[in-house]
């Protein structure tokens, strides 16, 4: 795959970063619904690797659950592979803690309270699905999300907590490319979530019943975490149907399903065909395993458009972004490129920023699928993304980018 950058990418994205910042807080609402947890953040550095490898006495022969998690995680990171690990194991956490150590910080989980996030800190406002609204929950909240109560919009920092916790944290391994310890070299920027349980969908009977009526002065809408559920999810799948098509029947355009790693590809086939949904996200190797090939992406992620019946499907790779699609070109490409500009901000930053301007050290590859026609009506636009080989930060940059997409779709004209 070669296509030869016909811009000055860096240029362009300066000009996208320009429009962003100074738009943003006049875009339209934005639903950013439906998974939330609490993410405990473990930075990967060269003492933290070397307990990884030396597998210390913590983990003995007879901690067969650990034992077996630490070989999937050292084989990930010979791989140069993120992604996620279940594990269904309560004490999880408190293993991965005695074995690295208290996490550097928590924050808030899920592609829609990071979009939230991201969102927020350009000025952009948002409403999100929250049915865990315990004092762990909304403490890692950005408190100015909007959250449905009584009927109406209210920013998070003024909800009342209550309730339990009904998750239990991710726990998040940050790796750098270049660390290295006891022959060990991370090769590629990543992370690893670690989940220890089954994950409801944030069945949020105020937003269901709240949003709707918002639609009028929304842009787009979110639904995401069916990969937190056991396999046997049939309620969980009905209410986000139910909220997709209540969206989608009071005239919301842009209805985007955000996939993720799930434990078997039929799993993630019967998420992807969740239907009324207009538009389909996910990695490219998100997109290869739904495939079972890694074929020409183009071509994969027209056959994921049409087998769920949506209008377009947005891979985001590490250094480039592709949408397939029946829609306007010059539309997608902004799409793409916004999606892009606040993933490539959050990398420099470690953490959502609204300095969206490319560092300079950023990189452009040539090496990405071509745009153009694809026959019947379809199109593939991809442009590259400004790419850094050792970013501040690895976690979230997938709900950033999700984040920028559904800002460059709810925008002003």
């Amino acid at each position: 795959m070669r296509a030869t950058a016909a811009v000055s990418w860096p240029d362009t994205y300066s000009e996208v970063a320009e429009r962003l910042v100074s738009q943003a807080r006049y875009a339209r609402l934005i639903f950013t619904g439906t998974s939330a947890c609490v993410d405990a953040i473990f930075p990967v550095d060269h003492d933290r690797l070397a307990r990884l490898v030396e597998r210390p006495a913590a983990v003995t022969a007879d901690d067969t659950i650990g034992s077996e998690l630490l070989d999937r995680v050292l084989a990930r990171i010979t791989q140069g592979r993120g992604g996620e690990l279940l594990t269904r194991w309560p004490g999880g956490p408190s293993w991965i803690g005695g074995l690295l150590g208290q996490p550097d910080r928590q924050q808030v989980g899920g592609t829609g309270p990071q979009a939230s996030w991201a969102l927020a800190t350009l000025g952009a406002h948002t409403v999100l699905a929250l049915a865990d609204r315990s004092a762990e929950q909304l403490a890692v909240i950005d408190p100015r999300a909007g959250i449905c109560a009584a009927g109406t919009v209210v920013a998070a920092g003024a909800i009342t907590p209550h309730g339990t916790p009904s998750k239990l944290p991710h726990c998040i391994l940050e790796f750098t490319a270049g660390t290295s310890a006891n022959r060990m070299t991370v090769p590629r920027s990543s992370r690893i979530i670690l989940r220890f349980g089954d994950e409801p969908v944030e069945r949020d009977k105020e937003y269901l019943a709240t949003t709707p009526e918002l639609v009028p002065g929304a842009g787009a809408g979110l639904v995401s975490g069916l990969n937190g559920l056991p396999g046997n999810h049939v309620s969980e799948r009905a209410w986000l149907l139910a909220l997709a098509r209540a969206w989608s029947q009071a005239g919301l355009a842009v209805v985007h399903h955000e996939l993720a790693e799930f434990p078997t590809a039929q799993q993630l086939r019967d998420a992807a065909e969740l239907a009324t949904a207009t538009s389909v996200g996910l990695s490219l190797s998100e997109l290869f395993m739904l495939a079972g090939t890694r074929g020409d992406p183009r071509l994969l992620a027209g056959d994921v458009a049409r087998r769920c019946g949506a209008r377009r499907v947005i891979v985001h790779a590490d250094d480039w972004a592709l949408a397939v699609h029946t829609g306007d070109p010059a539309h997608q490409k902004a799409v793409l490129l916004a999606g892009n500009a606040l993933a490539a901000g959050r990398a420099r930053a470690g953490q959502p920023t609204a300095v969206l301007t490319p560092p300079a050290e950023a990189t452009y590859t040539e090496d990405r699928p071509p745009s153009g026609p694809l026959g019947e009506g379809w199109r593939a636009t991809c442009v590259p993304a400004p790419h850094l080989r050792k970013p501040a930060g690895t976690v979230g940059l997938g709900d950033t980018f999700v984040a920028g997409m559904l800002l460059a779709e709810s925008l002003p004209s």
